[in-house]
């Protein structure tokens, strides 16, 4: 499964940046420092805004906005303990604030804590329920440990939250069509694709609904776009071969099918298993002709 948690954090960082400042009362030269670091994120120039952050620290050590945005930043760089303690120090200056705890809670996750994080996405829903990054963010961590139910509840409040929020919409999608409730997968789908036409994952979905559907050739089309917005997505390959098999062509199928497994070998076993019944579907299909 796919994450989207890193783009989260770093749309985060923008967004609080200004409340970042109200909060926290910063003198104007390290408020100017901390807007400058802001549009150099904007321009992807990581080190130039740690940099910025850093003399904004220089001129006010309790500026909150500029720890919270510092730890994003090392976030982004791969620095997870630095990012932790930025988001620590930004807690101590704001305890009452929700976005520190669940930037804390994505740094504590990408280093294998998930208690740690599941319990700063709570401290994060407390002090504001309707923190639609920090329930999104709970639901994939309650996916992933096997609690559908939760994850649906969650991706729903996040949706209610910020219906804007695509990949909410395509996980719950994802959820829906291991229940077998297609038709509510598929309106997820839609409305994740309707958000945000570039959101691979989401075609990806919808062609899973449609092939479970039968209707095989908008199946294809959909992994196709997939293919097309991101061309290391395995699944979209190992959907499409499906439905190439079930077409009769076999060739492009195993050019799907091999093209799946060189970009994730792990997807193997389960590839197989679609294989096989794919096959049996195709039998039974042709035992029914006249």
């Amino acid at each position: 499964m796919r994450e989207t948690m890193l783009r989260i954090l770093s749309t985060l960082l923008l967004l609080v940046l200004h409340a970042g400042i109200s909060r926290a009362q910063t003198s104007n030269s390290a408020a100017s420092y901390v807007k400058r670091a802001m549009l150099h994120n904007a321009q992807g120039d990581i080190d130039a805004a740690v940099s910025d952050l850093d003399a904004a620290l220089a001129f006010d050590p309790n500026c909150f906005a500029a720890y919270l945005n510092r730890g994003a930043a090392r976030y982004a760089r791969g620095d997870f303990e630095g990012a932790i303690l930025d988001f620590n120090k930004a807690i101590d200056i704001s305890p009452r604030a929700p976005e520190p705890y669940n930037n804390r809670a994505n740094a504590r996750l990408s280093k294998g804590d998930i208690e740690g994080a599941l319990d700063d996405y709570g401290k994060a829903l407390e002090l504001n329920p309707r923190n639609a990054e920090a329930l999104y963010n709970r639901a994939n961590i309650l996916r992933d440990r096997g609690n559908p139910d939760g994850a649906i509840r969650d991706y729903t409040a996040a949706i209610k939250s910020n219906p804007r929020l695509a990949e909410a919409y395509t996980n719950r999608g994802n959820l829906r069509m291991k229940k077998d409730d297609i038709d509510a997968a598929m309106s997820d789908y839609q409305t994740a694709i309707r958000i945000n036409p570039r959101l691979a994952e989401a075609y990806n979905g919808r062609g899973n609904a449609r092939f479970a559907k039968g209707d095989l050739d908008v199946a294809a089309a959909d992994y196709s776009r997939a293919i097309e917005i991101d061309t290391s997505f395995a699944q979209a390959y190992a959907g499409r071969g499906l439905v190439r098999l079930l077409q009769g062509r076999t060739a492009d199928a195993e050019r799907d099918f091999a093209e799946c497994l060189r970009l994730d070998a792990s997807l193997k076993s389960s590839l197989e298993e679609h294989i096989n019944a794919a096959k049996q579907r195709l039998a039974k299909s042709i035992r029914k002709l006249p």
